[in-house]
């Protein structure tokens, strides 16, 4: 059955259960980030950085959060615990 809304509690707790179900898959697809141009880079939602370099990159959390927005900090509602490298879990950021 496809969606026609989505929340940011149901995104969280879809990446909860995969984290559970296989974390080395979610750590590496978390972690990884892809070049991107000028306009993501400059969209006004999507979290981009640049890590020190001149180049921009995403990840997927960047675009989650593109989707349901920022807040005044320009942090997107989406973010995750970690320790010992390994993520605890996925949770709203307040």
């Amino acid at each position: 059955m496809i969606k026609d809304t989505v929340t940011i509690d149901d995104t969280i707790n879809l990446l909860n259960e995969l984290l559970k179900i296989d974390h080395e898959c979610i750590y590496n697809l978390v972690n990884a980030r892809v070049g991107c141009n000028n306009l993501v880079e400059d969209h006004p939602t999507v979290q981009v950085t640049s890590f020190g370099s001149n180049v921009p990159v995403v990840g997927i959390i960047g675009i989650l959060n593109g989707l349901f927005g920022v807040n005044d900090k320009g942090f997107g509602p989406i973010s995750f615990e970690m320790a010992n490298d390994k993520i605890l879990e996925f949770k709203k950021l307040n």
